[in-house]
């Protein structure tokens, strides 16, 4: 199989000025200047380090649009964000808190359909875009995943057993914040769906994999509340379903095998933050030009 029915790579040669950027961001190095000066994408064996990443770097990079590939066409491509965007970020990083109080109904299936449109384009490590989303998208379908888990885990904590981060002491205070911070619910914090990045154990790749999914976590997170939505991350849930209620987690619809350990839950927040927070950066952030004023480096 050639390099134009694996990856249908084309350039049009009416458009293409030459100017070398699909070259020089071509991660897989297989895009060349051939003799006629136009770039073209050499033979490779398989896709990822012996080949083309699948990136579509080239396709986004061209800036007259000369680039198609996978039978994707610029024209189709969703045009970068505008400049402003960036104070726009930071007041999102900034201004992100977790919720663990939620309005007890479903999100508008298109605001969850165009997030999960926009994860399907995030990057992953190398591009190799293993990642695999699950998203319970019915509040219905989440409560009785919460029931069965919450019954096992409660069993569980009667004798004293607990997943490998918690005690008598944690279990103790998570269920007191049932009182008042997460609203019955100290598994799932009420929250009406569930989000999780997930991927299978690959071995030596097993490392980059679990990076990978917390990657995804975080992208997702930040598109939820770009939104409007609230979120939680989740570590605890994930741990009970792994570790104390197998069955719970069979109800996800995740393989065995793969890795999840991180759960995002996610829906209408029913408390709403006014303003952000004001914390201090210098006791966290490391700068060679604050060091050097200070003559310690």
């Amino acid at each position: 199989m050639g390099v134009e029915s694996k990856t249908h790579f084309h350039v049009d040669k009416s458009k293409c000025i030459k100017c070398g950027r699909c070259v020089n961001t071509c991660s897989g190095m297989v895009i060349e200047f051939g003799k006629d000066g136009y770039p073209y994408m050499k033979e490779f064996s398989r896709f990822g380090w012996q080949g083309c990443w699948k990136c579509q770097h080239c396709l986004a990079v061209c800036p007259v649009g000369a680039i198609s590939i996978f039978d994707k066409k610029p024209e189709d491509s969703l045009p970068l964000p505008p400049k402003e965007m960036g104070t726009y970020m930071e007041e999102l990083v900034a201004s992100r808190r977790s919720c663990r109080r939620f309005l007890d109904k479903n999100v508008d299936p298109d605001i969850i359909t165009g997030i999960l449109d926009a994860m399907a384009q995030v990057p992953t490590g190398g591009n190799a875009q293993w990642v695999e989303y699950t998203v319970i998208d019915d509040k219905e379908r989440v409560n009785a995943i919460r029931k069965k888990a919450y019954a096992i885990m409660e069993e569980k904590a009667k004798h004293h057993k607990y997943t490998h981060s918690f005690n008598n002491f944690y279990y103790k205070k998570m269920k007191e914040s049932e009182k008042s911070v997460r609203k019955d619910d100290m598994l799932f914090c009420g929250a009406p769906h569930l989000f999780i990045a997930h991927d299978r154990n690959r071995g030596k790749w097993s490392e980059d994999s679990k990076i990978n999914c917390h990657i995804a976590t975080a992208y997702f997170e930040l598109l939820c509340n770009a939104h409007g939505l609230g979120t939680a991350i989740m570590s605890y849930p994930a741990e009970v379903l792994e570790e104390l209620a197998p069955e719970a987690r069979k109800m996800l619809g995740i393989p065995e095998n793969h890795y999840a350990s991180l759960i995002v839950g996610f829906g209408y927040p029913e408390i709403k933050y006014a303003r952000g927070v004001q914390k201090d950066r210098s006791r966290k952030t490391h700068r060679y030009t604050d060091l050097k004023k200070k003559k310690n480096f």
